[in-house]
């Protein structure tokens, strides 16, 4: 297998969804199982959970106890066993769910401080030209106004630009964000159906779980003690091989340490969402809503001795996610087990808003109301699912391409080559996620038939079907960031 010619995507013509085409706005009724009918514009509540990786949520199989609120509310509706993020990083992955846009076609990837560019139709603004009222709680300063996502919102609500607490509470921890979730829900008008954005942070590191969860899980019978961290508190930060001194807690250099505290922040946060939803339903307003859960991107606890961060990567510790859609007596509860991408959670969304979309399409995403009907696919369209990440130049991102239980990784830089492939030089990797979840065994050569198969829908890919978007670097220069975002940034690790 010759590796391909290197394909630059050559800007063109910037094209912007008006809300008076592409989609024609008209209200439909939409069957879902047993008849059930989406009512005509329905509530949309986004509740979204930074840098949740689905293996560590219950609901996914894993052994510890982290989320019996999210369980229950997606055993009620339809759960995707494999949803895939575009980018593993919250800009990029914002910026691709709310655009339906892949970051090599919209410009905007690892980097923090390049302004999402105005020329895309975001979720919000194309709910708020149907008639909704849009609102934001966000927790991370990464989808910050100063970076445009708040483009469509009525009230956009932003932690960390808060006044200082007297209690001493974490401004951006889940319990604060509720309570500035309840700040603005008097604003929201009874004549409109309403779009929510909820964006919690904890999981992310540090980890830090407020109160008496900072001992869950510590000690318990799946912490495990045998795993030990380099430390080398000569220096402030390392993302692979051991940690510096600004990524040390407590002073401890066991993994299972670090791995109980992440899983207590789940827990925390699941807990505060149990208030939130239980806000929700006293003041009625769970009825007529669909709730939409997901997150940005997972986290790397250690795989691949990368250490609790996320983006250089994609492996499917930063890339798996959780993703379900909760709409009692309308969707019927189930479990899709196929690949799928959050590039598709927007034209979902637009379909339940009323909004009738050509054969299911919305910028480079597609509906999956067929799919949360449980109906057999149609067509002869392979069913992959793409993303990107890594930390190299423009044009050496890592391209990855899932299809089913198999996973094909195309590594152009040098040094992410070394981890995903085990050389410099060798820019294939073949996964079966079936058998060797840990991405461990390359099988490019046991299987080169598969593995020239997703090599080819890679290279068709990142060629792209799509003509008209941007580059977003050359929409303008970096932003001046708002100061309270730059420290809160500095804060998690995203700037120096």
């Amino acid at each position: 297998m010759s590796s391909p010619s290197q394909i630059r995507c050559s800007p063109a013509a910037p094209r912007r969804f008006s809300p008076g085409v592409a989609g024609c706005l008209v209200l439909s009724l939409l069957a879902i199982g047993c008849g059930a009918k989406v009512p005509e514009r329905s509530n949309i509540l986004l509740i979204t959970m930074d840098t949740l990786r689905a293996d560590h949520l219950s609901m996914y199989g894993y052994e510890r106890p982290t989320s019996p609120v999210l369980d229950a509310l997606a055993a009620e509706g339809v759960r995707f066993d494999k949803a895939q993020v575009q980018w593993p990083k919250t800009g990029p992955s914002f910026a691709s769910i709310f655009t339906a846009t892949y970051p090599k076609n919209n410009g905007i990837v690892r980097k923090i401080g390049i302004p999402l560019p105005q020329k895309f139709l975001m979720l919000a603004e194309a709910l708020k030209a149907r008639g909704y009222q849009t609102h934001a709680v966000v927790a991370n300063g990464a989808v910050a106004s100063d970076f445009n996502f708040d483009q469509g919102f009525d009230t956009y609500v932003e932690s960390w630009q808060q006044p200082p607490r007297a209690d001493g509470a974490d401004p951006n921890g889940a319990g604060v964000i509720n309570e500035l979730v309840r700040s603005i829900l008097d604003k929201f008008e009874d004549d409109k159906p309403y779009f929510l954005w909820v964006h919690y942070l904890d999981p992310h590191f540090p980890y830090t779980p407020p109160g008496e969860y900072s001992e869950l899980y510590q000690g318990d019978e799946h912490f495990d003690d045998s795993v030990r961290i380099p430390l080398d508190p000569t220096k402030t930060k390392y993302d692979m091989v051991r940690l510096g001194r600004d990524q040390i807690l407590d002073g401890r250099d066991e993994l299972g340490f670090y791995v109980a505290r992440y899983d207590a922040e789940i827990s925390y946060n699941d807990a505060k969402l149990a208030e939130l939803l239980e806000t929700f339903r006293g003041r009625g307003m769970m009825e007529n809503t669909l709730t939409v859960f997901t997150s940005d991107h997972g986290e790397s606890l250690g795989e691949h001795y990368y250490y609790f961060d996320h983006g250089r990567f994609g492996f499917q510790t930063c890339l798996n996610v959780p993703l379900f859609f909760h709409y009692p007596g309308v969707l019927e509860p189930r479990v899709d087990t196929d690949p799928v991408m959050l590039i598709h959670l927007t034209p979902t969304v637009l379909e339940f808003a009323g909004v009738e979309l050509a054969d299911g399409e919305w910028m480079q995403g597609r509906s999956l109301m067929p799919r949360l009907r449980g109906e057999a696919p149609t067509g002869d369209r392979p069913n992959y699912a793409y993303s990107e990440a890594g930390y190299g130049q423009h044009d050496k991102w890592q391209r990855i391409v899932r299809d089913g239980d198999y996973k094909f990784i195309y590594a152009l830089e040098g040094g992410a080559q070394r981890w995903i492939t085990g050389e410099v030089g060798n820019a294939f990797a073949l996964f079966d996620l079936g058998n060797d979840p840990g991405e461990t065994e390359n099988l490019v050569d046991a299987q080169p038939e598969i593995a020239e198969r997703l090599f080819r829908a890679s290279n068709d890919w990142y060629r792209g079907e799509f003509e008209v978007l941007v580059d977003a670097a050359a929409e303008g220069e970096e932003r001046e960031m708002d100061e309270k975002t730059r420290e809160q940034l500095k804060a998690l690790g995203y700037l120096n």
